[in-house]
Formats: C-alpha cells, sequence, structure tokens
C-alpha cells in the first residue's frame, strides 16, 4: 500500500473480493491511528460505495484513506463517467439506498473529479457519532444530495464493430420487474461474494449486458409515453403503480463484437444468483418463473443472433409451464407451522398462497366457483386463475412487492376477473390480505367470491 502525505491508498481489482479489502484497508489505518470508534461506520459506507463501483464502474478501483486528529476521509475513485443513480425504491427493499445509506453515516460526503476518466466518490466522519434509528436511516433516503465538482461527462458509445440483433414482442412490464429483481440479486450476490469467494461469475459483464437491453426499454417505454402511446396495464382503479407501457416492444439493439459474451455470462451469473437466493443465502427471494423466463429469452436471442440465427418473437407469459408451480407438486410446502384448516374448512370463497405464488390451499367454495377440484388446484401458481392478458401485470406487481417490499392491494376490496377452469372469465371480489409465517416467510390470502347482485353484501374484512 503505497503511502504519501499520510494518505494511505491501494489500487483494486473491479471483483467481488474488493469489498473485504476496502474494508480491511479502513479497519487498519484506522486501528493505527487510534481512531477504532470511526470504524464500524467508516467500513459500512465504505463498503457500500466500493460495492457500487464494482456493480457498476467495471474499472479498477482506487482506495484512499486519509486519517486526520478530528476525522477520516475516505475516497473511492473509478475511472467510469456514469454516475451514481439514486432509484426509487421502497423502504424495505434489498436494493436502492446504497448511496442514501452513505449520507446517514457520514459527516460529509460527495462526488469530485467528474470527467470522461471517471469520478471520486468520498466521504467524511468523525467526532463522537450518535446511534441512528432504522427510520433515521431510512429517511436519508429521501435526503440525501450529493455535490458534483464538474461537468459530468457522457457514457461512451461506438458503433464500430457492431451487430444489430432484435427483441420482437419484449414485454415493457416485465423486463422493468426482471431488471429491479436484478438489481436486488446482483447486490446482495456481491456481499455474498466478499465474504465466500471462489464462485465463477462475471458481475462486470453481467451489468454490462443487462445495461444494454434496460437502457433500450426504458428509452422506448419514454418515448411512447411522450407520444401518448402507452397504455395502462391493468383495469382501470387498480391501485398498482405500474407504469403506463407500450405494446410489446421491438427492440434493436447494437451490440459490439466483444460484448457477445456479456449475455452468456449475464444468464450465468443470475442463475448462479437465484440458486443462492433458493438456498437462503441472499437476502432477496428467488425471482418467479416469468422473470427468469424473460431473461433467458432475452439473452438467447441476442447470442443467437449474433451467430447468424434469425429472430424469434416472445411467446408470452400465459403459457401453460407457467401454470404449474415450479416445484415438484407432490411435495409439501413449507407453511412454517401455518394451519391451512383456515382456508380448507372455510365456507367462503378463500385461497392461500405462499410467496413462491403457489397455492397451498383453497376452500371449497371457491374451486366449486372457478370450476376445479380441489387437489388439482392445490400445487399450482397463482396465475391459473388469472386470465392471460393480465399474467405479467400481475407477476410484473408481485415481483415488485417481493423485491421493495410496496404493497398496493392488501386489503383493498376490488372487482377483477377471474379465470375459470373451462377458459371463461367472470367478476369477482378480491381481498387479499397477509398472514406473516416464522422465519420471515409470508402467506397471502385472496378472498374471491362472485360479484354480488345489487343489494347484496360485498366482501367485508374476514380476517381480525
Amino acid at each position: 500500500m503505497p503511502v504519501s502525505g499520510g494518505r494511505l491508498t491501494t489500487t483494486l481489482a473491479c471483483e467481488s473480493t474488493s469489498t473485504r479489502m476496502a474494508r480491511q484497508i479502513v479497519r487498519t489505518a484506522l486501528l493505527e491511528a487510534g481512531q477504532s470508534q470511526w470504524t464500524d461506520a467508516a467500513e459500512l459506507a465504505c463498503s457500500e460505495v466500493v460495492t457500487n463501483a464494482i456493480l457498476h464502474a467495471h474499472t479498477a478501483i482506487e482506495v484512499t484513506v486519509d486519517v486526520e486528529p478530528d476525522h477520516v476521509r475516505v475516497e473511492v475513485r473509478d475511472f467510469s463517467p456514469v454516475l451514481p443513480v439514486q432509484r426509487d425504491y421502497n423502504e424495505q427493499a434489498t436494493t436502492g439506498r446504497g448511496m442514501a445509506l452513505v449520507a446517514a453515516l457520514t459527516r460529509d460526503h460527495g462526488i469530485s473529479d467528474v470527467g470522461p476518466d471517471g469520478k471520486t466518490v468520498w466521504f467524511t466522519i468523525g467526532g463522537v457519532l450518535e446511534e441512528q434509528s432504522d427510520e433515521a436511516l431510512l429517511a436519508a433516503w429521501d435526503d440525501a444530495e450529493w455535490d458534483l465538482d464538474g461537468v459530468t461527462g457522457d457514457v461512451p458509445s461506438t458503433t464500430l464493430g457492431t451487430t444489430t440483433a432484435c427483441l420482437l414482442g419484449l414485454p415493457p412490464t416485465l423486463w422493468l420487474a426482471a431488471r429491479q429483481h436484478h438489481d436486488a440479486l446482483l447486490r446482495e450476490l456481491v456481499l455474498y461474494l466478499a465474504e465466500h469467494p471462489g464462485l465463477e461469475v462475471d458481475v462486470p459483464a453481467t451489468d454490462r449486458a443487462r445495461f444494454v437491453v434496460s437502457n433500450a426499454v426504458l428509452a422506448a417505454i419514454e418515448h411512447a409515453q411522450r407520444a401518448g402511446t402507452a397504455r395502462r396495464v391493468l383495469p382501470e382503479g387498480h391501485p398498482s403503480p405500474l407504469a403506463d407501457v407500450p405494446e410489446p416492444l421491438d427492440l434493436q439493439l447494437e451490440i459490439s463484437a466483444d460484448l457477445g459474451p456479456a449475455f452468456g455470462a449475464m444468464q450465468d451469473t443470475l442463475d448462479a444468483a437465484e440458486g443462492l437466493a433458493g438456498q437462503g443465502r441472499l437476502l432477496a427471494r428467488p425471482a418467479l418463473p416469468e422473470i427468469i423466463a424473460v431473461r433467458d429469452w432475452a439473452c438467447e436471442q441476442i447470442t443467437a443472433q449474433l451467430d447468424g440465427v434469425p429472430s424469434s418473437p416472445w411467446p408470452g407469459a400465459d403459457q401453460d409451464r407457467f401454470t404449474v408451480d415450479v416445484h415438484d407438486r407432490d411435495s409439501e410446502p413449507d407453511l412454517g407451522g401455518w394451519d391451512i384448516g383456515v382456508v380448507r374448512d372455510s365456507d367462503r370463497g378463500v385461497v392461500a398462497a405462499d410467496d413462491a405464488n403457489r397455492i397451498v390451499a383453497v376452500s371449497r367454495p371457491l374451486a366449486d366457483f372457478v370450476g376445479w377440484d380441489v387437489d388439482d388446484l392445490v400445487g399450482r401458481r397463482v396465475v391459473t386463475l388469472i386470465p392471460p392478458r393480465l399474467r405479467e401485470a400481475h407477476v410484473s406487481g408481485y415481483t415488485r412487492h417481493l423485491t421493495t417490499g410496496e404493497a398496493h392491494v392488501l386489503d383493498i376490496p376490488l372487482v377483477l376477473p377471474v379465470l375459470r377452469a373451462d377458459g371463461t372469465e367472470v367478476p369477482a371480489s378480491f381481498l387479499v390480505q397477509q398472514a406473516p409465517m416464522a422465519r420471515g416467510r409470508t402467506m397471502y390470502l385472496a378472498w374471491i367470491e362472485p360479484v354480488p347482485v345489487d343489494g347484496g353484501e360485498g366482501l367485508g374484512s374476514p380476517l381480525t
């Protein structure tokens, strides 16, 4: 570690182990200077900044620690002109507020030396640190401001040596949900790899690949919204905040010659993250199968077209394979001690689904209403009861809920169409409620009954 004028500086590679190394550098500098009282806050803030650089800069990282009698200043420089972005995620999200957390932990912070050759994210910590409540830390999300010294540069682009790939019929709502889930998975994966090295994945290549597709999708949605051609994806009156989007998109992407392998890396990296999430090793839930399918379809389409294979359109989320649970239907779901008799023995129309969107119990009145046998319906996914035209919106909204914690339909009476076993649709009264389980899991109860005739009673609140 070179030492210059009391400042400790080192260069780290763009890899997951660099987060742990950066923490060690900060800890060592503070302990040697006799300022251990700042160690926890400085390590955490440094972890957030370095993790952001690993995820999004894709360059080497310089970490500088300068310990003064009354404060410590930490600088993290990367060589990408892309600035940190504050995403609009819910307070329960597992991603999207790293820079605001830095703001909450530090005395001062900012971004300097911004230009085409990169930027420096810095912060200072000093004095007597007061322990902050969870509410105070989360409030920093809204209050964080970052000073920009200099003129920001655009991300360099080139069309030299590129090939055009077409994604026909890409579902924008589903991709937006996938993008948000990928954000959470990749961040959790980098933090996991910092403590558990050895997993062969390529996070920078993954971020480059998804950046290309997501930027094109966002640009197409913004253009449609300005042109007035975007449409609402849910029935009028539905409280979901899903954005108005255009019809399925036909995207043309310019893929540089060196970027092609990144789409295979994206599949491998996210598959590895999904596996860890399924084992409970990440602070993120595994994706619903439609989210994985649209990601795989996009990556495989681009990879195949770079090899000269003609494009094929997105086959849609209303495929029969998505109605069957991703797990063995004969296996017992983990109910965490929750009593399914509440649903199974109810004299009202009610269905229970776990947080994997799998139906674990259904009442006889509801099964009769939708034309299914109880045993045939249990083990299927909730989309079995959702009309095909609304399935992508359901998957998108539910993914957003799992990823960010946002809940816009809970405890709100709604009238929506339900799909019966014979393929017909009938209007029904819905009331969705949440029933917490052990080990942080959740069960969802949907009270579903025929729309009452004039003068009849609607759905009240069945649970206390």
